[in-house]
């Protein structure tokens, strides 16, 4: 605690006066470990309901960024492929893997003589 009078000879504050630990006042009884125990945990509550709000803040942020990405997504299919782009989309694929069905049916001799072929003509150039 400090003395009474400070440096310049003035009276201090009160509060000045309270060193830290100290009751208030004289007569104020020290705070009781149930007493502390119970304000300790009304503090984490409330810190708890604190993050609570933060975590449902930041998951309303998370479902606008996705919904928001995914209309970005929607527009862009259809400037690219039209009115119906999963339509064209499914077709490609499905013609893809014809042809893949249709290339691994072909003999592999075939295959070599049309490549060189092409070989040939790409060494005349």
């Amino acid at each position: 605690m400090q003395s009474s009078i400070n440096r310049d000879g003035r009276l201090p504050d009160p509060d000045e006066l309270i060193a830290e630990g100290e009751p208030p006042f004289a007569d104020a009884a020290p705070q009781t470990a149930r007493e502390k125990a119970d304000q300790d945990l009304n503090a984490l509550q409330q810190e708890l309901r604190l993050l609570k709000a933060r975590i449902g803040v930041l998951r309303e942020d998370a479902e606008a960024a996705l919904k928001a990405k995914a209309a970005s997504v929607d527009a862009s299919a259809h400037v690219q492929l039209g009115s119906y782009p999963w339509a064209k989309l499914a077709a490609a694929i499905c013609a893809t893997f014809i042809a893949a069905r249709l290339v691994r049916n072909v003999p592999l001799g075939l295959m070599l003589a049309g490549y060189a072929g092409h070989l040939s003509e790409a060494r005349r150039l």
